[in-house]
């Protein structure tokens, strides 16, 4: 993908977070250029963002334009630092995932859509804004190689091989974490096998999560 196309994309799940309230006046969406460079949105609500905004960085944290990046910036880049198997990043603040972090509980598999985080999205341990290399580094721990990380009473920090499969399997997270919760009113949850998310995983993958960026990006980001 070209990046004034990446640039477009990141503009895009601004809104689909947003309208999907995943987000309000705070979170992030990153991506990497294909120079390896980052693109992040600034310090400003999602759903105000425009790509005019949109800062440049190295993966060094150096300002590469006039930008005005997020204080949590530096946790962006440590994971893209660590893997670059990820090419975009999605940072949200939705309701059941806090649930699950505040109860430090991590979010299992527990539906289909859900099999798109390929297993357990681990809590990390600490709840403070992630400002500097050293607490962006304790979050790449966090994260290892999953998908995505709980900040406890912070939200979430989701990756994906693209913008919108970062968004998409942000709201994924929101289902399944909302789902969890509720079940376990009704008693104990059985999270899918490796076996069974792997099944799933083999039976639509890549078309499900493209499709679902299809539907979101086209309904919500206008």
């Amino acid at each position: 993908m070209r990046d004034e196309e990446i640039r477009q994309e990141i503009v895009r799940a601004c809104r689909v977070l947003t309208r999907l309230r995943l987000v309000e006046g705070f979170g992030h969406v990153s991506a990497r250029l294909n120079d390896g460079s980052v693109l992040i949105t600034p310090r400003k609500g999602l759903g105000l963002v425009t790509e005019a905004e949109l800062v440049h960085l190295s993966l060094d944290g150096e300002i590469l334009n006039s930008g005005n990046p997020p204080l949590e910036a530096a946790m962006h880049l440590a994971v893209f630092a660590a893997r670059p198997d990820v090419a975009a990043i999605s940072r949200t603040h939705s309701k059941y995932v806090n649930v699950m972090g505040i109860a430090g509980q991590p979010i299992e598999v527990v539906h289909g859509f859900g099999a798109e985080l390929r297993g357990t999205v681990p809590v990390h341990k600490s709840p403070y804004l992630v400002t500097s290399h050293v607490q962006g580094r304790a979050v790449v721990e966090a994260l290892m190689t999953a998908h995505a990380v709980v900040l406890p009473g912070n939200g979430c920090l989701v990756v994906g091989d693209s913008v919108g499969d970062s968004c998409v399997k942000a709201i994924f997270l929101e289902e399944s974490a909302e789902l969890q919760f509720l079940a376990r009113q009704l008693g104990p949850v059985s999270p899918w096998a490796p076996d069974a998310i792997a099944s799933r995983l083999q039976s639509d993958l890549p078309n499900e999560p493209i499709r679902a960026w299809e539907f979101y990006s086209t309904i919500y980001a206008q």
